[in-house]
């Protein structure tokens, strides 16, 4: 199911960019920085503990004159679920090195128990790197 809620994000961003700005910006993160440009896409990778299972996310990079200044990854999550949070560390590694920027992580909840355990990964991976959990409650309702 995460995995559907990823879809919806990524094709939700890709009609308007500004979309993964609005919710960037509605998480304790560092600001962005000045950017003339905002590309979407889709990064997938496979769960580390699970290779055949493939996750995607929403990918938002920030660009002033050409230049990668800023990447925010999106992902769902219905539960505290460590396999998921694994592969945010891939996922953010690999982002970082192919882009060569600061990269945030975007995690939308749908309670604020999962946020509060998402936000245990807050400090995953480089120093640049950060998890910001965002509970949405609406968008990610119990099925």
């Amino acid at each position: 199911m995460p995995s559907e809620y990823n879809e919806l994000l990524a094709i939700l961003m890709e009609a308007r960019p500004e979309f993964a700005t609005d919710l960037y910006e509605s998480t304790e993160g560092p600001a962005l920085p000045d950017y003339d440009s905002i590309t979407i896409d889709r990064q997938t990778l496979s769960v580390p503990s699970q290779p055949d299972r493939l996750r995607v996310c929403a990918l938002a990079v920030y660009s002033k004159s050409d230049k990668q200044e800023f990447a925010v990854l999106f992902d769902t999550l219905l539960e505290p679920d460590p396999a998921q949070a694994e592969f945010w560390l891939a996922l953010i590694v690999e982002t970082q090195r192919a882009l060569s920027c600061m990269v945030a992580f975007v995690v939308l909840c749908r309670d604020a128990r999962t946020a509060k355990w998402a936000l245990t990964y807050s400090t995953v991976g480089d120093v640049g790197n950060y998890v910001l959990p965002v509970v949405i409650p609406s968008l990610l309702a119990r099925a």
